[in-house]
């Protein structure tokens, strides 16, 4: 990523989109007391500095949800830029073991690509659910 080395990032964060196998993705619900509660998010968190992002990737899913994954597939990399810059790695979860459980989140939901516009979700999450084709309004 040599790119990255001309900005300066605040934070890094991987993120895994999860689909079932009747091609529902799975959003986790941000628990009150933490920044954006309410708001609903692809499951992931920080990378470490001593970790990569499929490393973060696996670490954090282990630990929101109490799943192992066996295999991911980068989708894309971007910078969301307010206030800082924070850096995301968008991941295809392929293949996981495990049930998904809310261990950091109040509620996790499955739900169809048509509701997925039906969810508030933070303002980095836009270049996502974009990337996945779903419609979004610019009110």
């Amino acid at each position: 990523m040599p790119w990255c080395g001309a900005i300066s990032i605040v934070l890094k964060v991987a993120i895994g989109i999860i689909r079932s196998e009747q091609s529902q993705y799975l959003l986790a619900l941000r628990p009150e007391g933490k920044p954006l509660a309410g708001f609903w998010e692809f499951p992931g968190g920080k990378i470490e500095s001593t970790e990569t992002a499929y490393e973060a990737l696996c670490r954090e899913l282990e630990e929101e949800l109490g799943i192992a994954v066996l295999s991911a597939e980068l989708l894309f990399d971007y910078v969301y830029e307010v206030e800082k810059k924070i850096f995301f790695s968008v991941w295809q979860v392929a293949h996981y073991s495990g049930d998904p459980k809310p261990l950091a989140a109040d509620e996790l939901r499955w739900v169809d690509k048509r509701q997925l516009a039906k969810h508030i979700f933070p303002p980095p999450n836009r270049r996502i659910l974009q990337h996945l084709g779903v419609s979004l309004c610019d009110c």
